[in-house]
């Protein structure tokens, strides 16, 4: 594929997070799904009535808003514009307690330290260089006050090279007619990538193609690039339901926290 995604922030991600990556990947369907996230955010952050956290590469808010609900006063950044604006709309609709701004998350920290961070659903790995990555973490750490916690949502990599999928396909229902996406896939594991080119198949006959990158960290490294940004104490868990991390964990979430000091 080239070396379409080196260089800086800006890239790939810009292309590729539209409405309809939104509406096919970002949106929480499952309302049990959700709920549970948010138990396992509110558990392992210690979020409550009143307290604030920051939602890094928070989409359309689809866990800011519904923490916002629990009486968490919420500040959210994305680089997409559009998934902000719907997210202030939505959130100025239920006169939640939410800031959402867009920005480059390498580089925007919350104005104001929070009492906790999360990054959710792989919004972190996307650059192929490590120290572009680690530069997000440390904007997660400078968001935080001493002793609050950051919860790292990621991929499980060894399950996904146990069960590796090369391709897959969805069928979008839209007004116009149902867009067809297909995921190609390809472990790069020279550069430690997990490579993806998309095809969306629209419905009046347009195609289009996208390419995306997301960099195959395992725990360990995970927890080195947070050392590296400053965090302690990281330990793993397998899911949102509090399970250990293992092979067959379908999900890995890092939890850290910044030092009193």
């Amino acid at each position: 594929m080239g070396n379409e995604f080196a260089g800086e922030p800006g890239a790939w991600w810009q292309a590729l997070y539209d409405d309809t990556v939104a509406e096919l990947l970002l949106l929480r369907r499952d309302p049990a799904e959700t709920a549970a996230a948010v138990r396992f955010l509110c558990d392992v952050l210690g979020l409550g009535p009143g307290a604030s956290a920051f939602d890094q590469c928070c989409g359309t808010g689809t866990l800011a808003l519904p923490l916002a609900e629990a009486g968490v006063r919420v500040t959210g950044v994305d680089q997409s514009e559009d998934y902000v604006r719907r997210a202030t709309e939505e959130a100025g609709r239920r006169g939640l307690p939410c800031r959402f701004v867009a920005a480059d998350a390498f580089a925007f920290a919350a104005p104001q330290p929070c009492d906790a961070a999360f990054n959710w659903n792989t919004g972190f790995g996307n650059h192929q260089d490590d120290g572009r990555n680690r530069d997000m973490l440390r904007r997660a750490f400078e968001s935080l006050r001493p002793g609050g916690r950051f919860a790292l949502d990621y991929q499980h990599v060894p399950r996904i090279l146990r069960h590796f999928q090369r391709c897959l396909t969805h069928r979008l229902p839209t007004p116009a007619g149902d867009v067809i996406v297909l995921r190609e896939s390809t472990a790069d594991l020279a550069a430690g990538a997990l490579r993806q080119r998309w095809t969306f198949l629209l419905p009046d006959g347009r195609r289009r193609e996208r390419q995306s990158l997301v960099r195959l960290y395992l725990p360990h490294e995970l927890a080195g690039l947070l050392a590296a940004a400053g965090f302690a104490d990281v330990e793993f868990f397998g899911g949102t339901d509090g399970r250990p991390l293992d092979l067959d964990s379908p999900r890995c979430i890092a939890l850290a926290r910044r030092p009193d000091r």
